[in-house]
């Protein structure tokens, strides 16, 4: 009966199976985390080279449009919010790029008052506040069930930090996109003056 439950699926995990699942979760998650340290990166690649196109439209509008003092007139409101939205992307990387110290160093309280003290194993505030022989000693009355317990409470850290670097990222992305259009623009304007001019 047990090895046509094995071979259905429908088994129940036993704790050490469990402990390598719950560690292939939180290893993804990792991964998903550095994939979006990579886009905001990526994001800001992005946004120098926008810049550098910008940077010499506007600089020498006279090389596209023609004439300096017809581009200086409306070239300071076109300046005013292209930078006011590069600021807006530059602060969400850094929101993005952030070490979220507090989700490392901070003392984990046990989240079920009523069951099982957590024993701090795995979380660094709490691992600091114990002595070492009392950590020791910890680790010495760990149950298999202990341990997963932390590694689903890292889990659940890990997925709330990878949900707000998204979050971050989408808000990135939005603003490189109306960067983009906002230079496709410039340059379409400047350049159709400069044609009827």
């Amino acid at each position: 009966a047990e090895k046509k439950a094995d071979s259905l699926g429908i088994g129940t995990p036993d704790p050490w199976e469990r402990y390598r699942l719950l560690t292939d979760v939180m290893d993804m998650y990792s991964k998903i985390s550095e994939m979006a340290d990579r886009k905001t990166r990526f994001a800001l690649v992005i946004l120098g080279a926008v810049n550098a196109v910008n940077l010499f439209v506007v600089a020498r509008p006279e090389v596209v449009m023609g004439d300096k003092k017809t581009a200086a007139g409306w070239m300071g409101l076109y300046l005013t919010v292209y930078i006011a939205i590069s600021l807006y992307i530059f602060i969400q990387s850094i929101g993005a790029l952030r070490p979220r110290v507090s989700t490392l160093v901070t003392k984990v309280v046990n989240p079920d008052p009523n069951g099982r003290p957590l024993l701090g194993l795995r979380f660094i505030g709490n691992i600091r506040a114990a002595s070492l022989e009392n950590y020791y000693d910890n680790w010495k009355q760990a149950q298999y069930g202990d341990v997963n317990r932390e590694v689903a409470l890292g889990i659940k850290t890990i997925a709330e930090v990878v949900t707000s670097k998204y979050e971050v990222l989408h808000k990135m992305y939005s603003g490189l996109f109306i960067l983009v259009f906002l230079s496709a623009g410039l340059i379409l304007v400047l350049g159709l003056v400069r044609i009827f001019s």
